[in-house]
């Protein structure tokens, strides 16, 4: 069950969060530090609740989620410390059995790992091994096309629509007989866009009659409508489409690893085999099936992310900087004004840390993502310094 108290902030629109955040960034720290760092039903982790070192690098540029992980998880990896000398076989099967459940599919279709980047990386190679193009986007999350161009795989990058969204169509025209794979990110990193769900699954019922289709979904869960853009209907239906999540996001976990694909049981089969897939930490794992089961934790890491993420928007409304529009994972996409490398550099002299020169086709726009109020509110001075000058 949805929070209340989040289905007020975006129904029947986006309009009541956009409304609050845009009474200009000033006046919206104020109210909306009340929400994110003391709303909530738990109180996740340390990292919210510590003091504030005013001198501490703000770090906004990893896309992680500051407030930390469940106190449930917490208690659980503490609970586990004293059996990590065990390989970890009885709790992925263990997890891999919860997740089958919760995904509606069977055991042998979840692949579990150490984070998602190794479910992107292993996609790469069974592209390779088919021996056609991967097709994607450009401007999109790095891991299965750059894994794919440095063993040789042609990749074909279709530019985005005018509104930095993927062009779901030119993607589409781009598949064809030498294809062996489709890697959409859904939200897009670094965009934060979202492909809407009646367009996207239309794309996946034509695409994936024709090759395999990768969607990552990091950050869908953070998303205003999930889970309507949920794409798990077709490896439910047979179909050769991936699904990857990850706990390095909503569930404030990146420091240990995990996440999984869902997938057809041949496909998850051929990629245990190829033996490049470590055995998962017990602690992540431990961890892992306790946050999925505190859902009041979920509950409130969607509602501050929301909140996190119209602070940024309305920051750069404030700073008179133009964003990609309606984002919906944890950050935003902002045109800078100059060199991002060169603006990454001022920022860090000020004392926080966002994205640099990462990716090539927008050189003057960088990606910030949310962070602690006071750190937000110092990311948005320092920007105001640096930008006021240009």
């Amino acid at each position: 069950m949805k929070n209340p108290d989040y289905d007020m902030l975006i129904s029947p629109s986006r309009r009541n969060l956009m409304k609050f955040a845009g009474v200009g960034a000033l006046g919206a720290a104020a109210g909306l530090a009340a929400c994110t760092e003391g709303a909530g039903a738990a109180t996740p982790a340390s990292a919210a609740t510590a003091a504030i070192d005013p001198d501490a690098i703000a770090i906004l540029s990893s896309n992680e989620n500051p407030f930390g992980p469940s106190p449930k998880a917490m208690d659980a990896m503490r609970a586990g410390v004293g059996n990590i000398y065990r390989y970890a076989r009885p709790q992925t099967v263990a997890f891999a059995e919860m997740i089958a459940k919760r995904e509606g599919v069977a055991p042998e279709q979840v692949l579990v790992t150490n984070g998602s980047s190794p479910i992107l990386a292993a996609f790469a190679d069974y592209v390779h091994v088919q021996g056609g193009d991967l097709v994607t986007s450009a401007l999109t999350y790095e891991g299965v096309p750059r894994v794919a161009a440095s063993i040789g795989t042609n990749v074909i990058q279709v530019p985005l629509a005018a509104d930095l969204g993927f062009d779901m169509e030119a993607i589409a025209a781009a598949i064809g007989p030498n294809t062996s794979g489709v890697y959409i990110c859904n939200p897009n990193n670094p965009t934060g866009k979202v492909v809407p769900p009646a367009v996207l699954k239309a794309f996946v019922e034509e695409a994936s009659a024709k090759v395999p289709v990768f969607i990552d979904e990091a950050y869908l869960d953070m998303s205003d409508d999930y889970p309507a853009g949920a794409m798990t209907e077709f490896v439910k239906a047979g179909r050769p489409v991936i699904v990857a999540r990850t706990f390095s996001k909503i569930y404030a976990m990146a420091g240990q690893r995990l996440g999984y694909g869902l997938m057809q049981p041949d496909m998850a089969m051929t990629i245990r085999k190829t033996g490049r897939l470590s055995d998962v930490n017990y602690l992540g794992l431990v961890g892992g099936m306790a946050a999925l089961e505190d859902t009041a934790y979920y509950e409130e890491m969607r509602m501050k992310t929301a909140l996190g993420r119209a602070r940024l928007i309305a920051m750069a409304k404030d700073l008179g900087r133009p964003i990609a529009s309606d984002p919906q994972g944890s950050f935003i996409y902002m045109d800078v004004g100059m060199p991002n490398g060169e603006f990454a550099a001022k920022m860090l002299d000020k004392g926080v840390r966002v994205v640099g020169a990462r990716w090539s086709e927008k050189p003057e726009w960088t990606r910030i993502c949310i962070g602690l109020d006071h750190e937000i509110e110092k990311c948005h001075a320092a920007a105001k310094a640096i930008l006021t000058s240009i």
